[in-house]
């Protein structure tokens, strides 16, 4: 029943989003140059979720489901945001986050996490987070700190244009 209730969330937002996008003139929202970002998150349902409502969102999505593969992504592609989730099976997403850090100091991290305690949004900033949202979080409000991150390090000259080699 959480599925299903999820699921018709997800088609609502989803709807919402892609009539405000052809009523404002931007046309199909599939032939849009994308932003890329890179989900490392181990729930399948979660990554289906955000790859569908992050596609119309003009985002092109590559997941991860652990965070060695993560990490693997995140030394050879270039992308404009990391999302990084919880309960990876091989890794801490603190851990992973401080790694990516260490690849790539720019490009904006955000956290979705089920663990929402003070503590764990502290950690997290200080892992190299800019922003921690409580799972579940609402899809909009997501979308609203994904493009202003993005906006925001595009404006620093970072994200899918530096370079990830030699890490």
């Amino acid at each position: 029943a959480t599925l299903l209730i999820m699921w018709r969330r997800i088609q609502k937002a989803t709807n919402r989003l892609r009539e405000r996008m052809l009523g404002a003139g931007q046309g199909n929202p599939m032939k849009i140059p994308r932003k890329h970002i890179l989900v490392v998150e181990s729930d399948d349902n979660s990554v289906k979720m955000l790859q569908m409502y992050l596609g119309y969102a003009k985002y092109r999505v590559t997941a991860a489901s652990t965070c060695g593969e993560g990490l693997r992504l995140a030394r050879i592609e270039r992308v404009d945001l990391y999302l990084l989730g919880d309960g990876c099976e091989d890794g801490d997403a603190f851990e992973l986050c401080r790694k990516i850090r260490a690849l790539d100091s720019n490009t904006p991290i955000i956290f979705c996490s089920a663990d929402a305690s003070r503590a764990d949004r502290r950690q997290g900033m200080s892992a190299g987070a800019q922003a921690y949202l409580a799972k579940p979080c609402e899809l909009e409000e997501l979308r609203r700190i994904i493009r202003r991150l993005i906006a925001g390090s595009l404006g620093r000259g970072v994200g899918a244009g530096e370079a990830r080699a030699g890490v």
